[in-house]
């Protein structure tokens, strides 16, 4: 079964779907509306969408898509532990660190981490696909904040592990799917 989630490897979502679904070919796409476009098509049997955060709250975006397309339906939530770190160049220290890049909800999550160091936050399309940015552009002095899992897939080193502002971060995932699919 194939199973859509927004990022690249690494990503939550993609974490989350081989974490609750082992069996499932995870399926990346490029933003939320590519997971809800996945399904709905049936380029993928099921989607999965982040609906909310305890840090941040909903995730506005994800919900905006998935309220839009009348056609699909949530089959079901489930919480997943984020934890977040923060990703560098093997070398990089948290002194030569003067930027971050991430999604825009993972660097919210992790503001007070983002702010005690002085770091400048630039938003990226996701977590994995930031780190995989670092590790292209070769930068000491830019870091991720992704998960341990986009450290060991990209070639970066884990400066800082459960940077998020709560240490009981979750994300809730809704499980999308065509009207009328069983539960």
């Amino acid at each position: 079964m194939k199973i859509a989630y927004q990022g690249v490897p690494g990503a939550y979502g993609h974490l989350a779907v081989r974490e609750r679904y082992p069996d499932a070919r995870p399926q990346a796409t490029a933003d939320f509306a590519g997971v809800v476009r996945s399904v709905g098509t049936g380029k993928a049997e099921l989607g999965i969408l982040p609906v909310a955060n305890s840090v941040i709250g909903a995730i506005a975006e994800a919900v905006a898509v998935l309220r839009a397309h009348a056609s699909l339906v949530i089959l079901q939530e489930f919480d997943f532990a984020v934890r977040h770190c923060l990703l560098a160049l093997p070398g990089a220290t948290l002194q030569t660190i003067r930027t971050v890049e991430s999604h825009p909800a993972a660097l919210a999550q992790c503001a007070r981490f983002i702010a005690t160091h002085g770091y400048v936050p630039y938003e990226g399309d996701d977590t994995a696909g930031s780190a995989r940015r670092i590790a292209e552009d070769r930068n000491y002095t830019c870091a991720a904040i992704a998960s341990e899992t986009a450290a060991e897939l990209y070639g970066l080193q884990v400066l800082a592990s459960d940077i998020a502002d709560l240490s009981d971060n979750r994300t809730r995932f809704a499980v999308i799917a065509p009207a009328g699919r069983a539960a």
